[in-house]
């Protein structure tokens, strides 16, 4: 079993580092590979020691030929020992280091301190537990011997409490469905690794370097070594590592497969979009052409003396009516082309009541009568260009309020604007309780061109100029939608601090 834990984290940290390179893939990576040294130093060293029973040797190396082979391997003692050393320091430095990066507590955050002072305890323990250093300071002292058995230990453990508590902390933190969703899969993955490194961790490097003396303690060590136990024992240790190896595997596989279909979905959409945008232009600019010649063919109609008053009187009728025509499509021609084309996004700090009342101020040109609820922290300043902003949380609004008129809501049917900060991100929640969005169509939703609405009204690009405008300001568009029961789309933009 231990034997195949070890192959399987094997996989894993490469295929972290090979799907996501950032911080956090690195130190996943990094607590796999330590697991993995640890693992390999104990089943070498087990295989060397012997005086187990059969049931146990099957349990951790599945084969007693794999045993044997690894028996005979011309392995020193001193290298086993520092495997496991490795790997028993590094786990909890990487592990604690993980749940720093995810927490959001002030003093974690700012204070760099912090972090470098964590790396301490591991790095002091590498240096004392180097095979000849720790056999010339423990060589006449056994009280350190003892000393640094349960030192070590005890750092080990609280570094393992402290990052599953901030961990756990976190998670309950966080008020958006989606981030804790998310975050729950890494929650899960960590807890798993931990509980299997748990396990495994009693085991001192100490007792491996004075494998042939009878000085050293033997206190701990991997525990349920120590004793002969029962079948059914054997077979509740056999549980706890099928449980949270395939926890732990299959949690980090999901995220990690979840953080890359977000990013391919990123590609495939510009790609898309880019396809469009050089038809669009194309497309835009001869119309346009053709609706400005247009113009002069109305002017000169118009300029026409008839013979008989009332035809005169309908053909002017008729030239109104198509020069108002003319007017709309070329407006709706800008209106797409300024959708298309690349745009300026010229960021600087503001309150996020002037974004909102703005938005709110051009919503109820649109609909005077529907009220929306605003919810706003205090005093909350964000880095954004106003105008660009404004828009997109206008085009937001207005989309919600569609929604609630298609669900026939009448005056049960409710649009809110909230704004508040989450982790990182200060977000702008845009919430209505319409018609919702069906499963089928979430994820072409910010297509260019995509639209259920009327075509003769809607382009199709609202939704696509929004995402363009968050990006534009660094941010993230997100949404969640059931259908027949509404919709919230929520913009994240980096958290801006004055002064910082």
């Amino acid at each position: 079993m231990l034997v195949l834990l070890v192959g399987v984290f094997m996989i894993a940290s490469g295929f972290v580092l090979y799907r996501k390179r950032n911080m956090e893939s690195f130190f996943l990576s990094g607590m796999c590979i330590s697991l993995m040294l640890e693992f390999c130093g104990i089943l070498i060293f087990v295989a060397k020691k012997g005086g187990y029973s059969r049931e146990m040797l099957e349990f951790l190396f599945v084969s007693m030929k794999l045993k044997t082979s690894i028996q005979y391997l011309v392995i020193p003692l001193n290298l086993i020992g520092y495997m496991i050393a490795l790997g028993r320091y590094l786990f909890p430095f990487f592990l604690l280091q993980i749940a720093m990066r995810y927490s959001m507590i002030s003093i974690i955050r700012r204070d760099s301190l912090i972090k470098r002072l964590s790396a301490v305890l591991p790095v002091v323990s590498l240096v004392v537990y180097y095979p000849n250093i720790y056999k010339a300071l423990t060589a006449h002292s056994a009280r350190l011997q003892d000393f640094l058995v349960d030192f070590s230990y005890g750092w080990v453990l609280f570094y393992i409490a402290a990052a599953l508590f901030l961990l756990v902390r976190e998670y309950f933190a966080m008020n958006m469905v989606f981030f804790r969703r998310q975050f729950s899969l890494i929650v899960i993955c960590l807890i798993a690794i931990s509980g299997l490194y748990l396990l495994y961790c009693g085991q001192d490097p100490g007792q491996v370097y004075r494998f042939y003396s009878a000085s050293y303690k033997w206190n701990r060590g991997v525990g349920y070594l120590q004793h002969m136990w029962d079948i059914k024992a054997y077979y509740l240790l056999m549980a706890v590592n099928v449980v949270c190896g395939t926890l732990g595997f299959f949690s980090l596989l999901r995220y990690t497969q979840e953080i890359y279909a977000s990013d391919m979905e990123e590609v495939v959409l510009e790609r898309k979009y880019n396809t469009a945008r050089v038809g669009t232009l194309v497309f835009v600019h001869s119309t346009k052409n053709q609706l400005l010649a247009n113009r002069v063919v109305f002017k000169r109609l118009n300029g026409l003396d008839m013979e008989k008053k009332e035809d005169v009187q309908t053909a002017q009728e008729y030239i109104r009516a198509l020069e108002n025509i003319n007017g709309a499509l070329l407006e709706r021609m800008e209106e797409l082309y300024r959708s298309v084309k690349s745009s300026s996004i010229y960021m600087a700090p503001c309150h996020m009541e002037e974004i909102v009342e703005n938005a709110i101020g051009r919503f109820r040109g649109k609909y005077p009568e529907v009220a929306v609820e605003v919810v706003l922290e205090e005093d909350i300043s964000i880095l954004a260009d106003k105008g660009h902003l404004c828009e997109a949380i206008y085009n937001l609004l207005i989309n919600a309020q569609e929604a609630v008129e298609a669900a026939e809501r009448g005056k049960e049917g409710k649009v809110s604007l909230l704004s508040y900060k989450e982790r990182l991100y200060t977000v702008i929640e845009i919430k209505d309780n319409g018609a919702g969005i069906p499963k089928s169509s979430m994820k072409k939703i910010f297509d260019p061109f995509y639209t259920n609405k009327n075509r003769n009204h809607n382009w199709g690009m609202g939704l696509y100029y929004v995402r363009a405008i968050v990006k534009g300001h660094l941010g993230i568009l997100k949404v969640d939608s059931k259908e027949g029961k509404g919709s919230s789309f929520y913009i994240l933009l980096p958290k801006y601090v004055p002064g910082a």
